[in-house]
């Protein structure tokens, strides 16, 4: 089996370029509810592809550590992206206060995944130790 980069250095790093992800996503909702009503829509619609992007590449990342919860990481993704896509034809429509609604939570949404990035630490951990422990023990008869 070959390790990929992130598996050589670690759930760490992992945990690192997720957070990064994360808090890189909270600044542009802050700036897409700051944008006017006029560029309000094409913001959202923006913001959308971003934590779209965002969530691909956290899975991509829970994936190279085998992190065994990828799959309800994905559900709970796919879970939010609907939401997001279900408000978006109506804010195109004009109805602003959709989006603006949406925006307020956004920040408290994004921040209950962080909690993610502790399991995938934790997992990867145990992972690592059990795997040092049954080399440290050498093969079995």
């Amino acid at each position: 089996m070959v390790s990929s980069p992130l598996t050589i250095q670690g759930p760490h790093t992992v945990v690192r370029a997720m957070a990064h992800g994360r808090n890189t996503l909270l600044v542009q909702v802050r700036a897409a509810s700051r944008v006017p009503e006029a560029g309000f829509a094409s913001a959202f619609v923006h913001l959308v592809a971003a934590i779209e992007a965002a969530f691909r590449k956290e899975e991509t990342l829970m994936e190279a550590i085998g992190f065994p919860g990828v799959r309800e990481q994905r559900r709970d993704n796919a879970l939010l992206l609907n939401a997001l896509h279900h408000a978006a034809p109506r804010i195109e429509a004009g109805e602003l206060e959709i989006g603006r609604e949406v925006l307020a939570v956004l920040p408290e949404l994004l921040s209950l995944h962080r909690f993610c990035g502790l399991g995938v630490l934790a997992t990867a951990r145990r992972t690592v130790l059990g795997r040092r422990r049954g080399r440290a023990a050498g093969p079995r008869a």
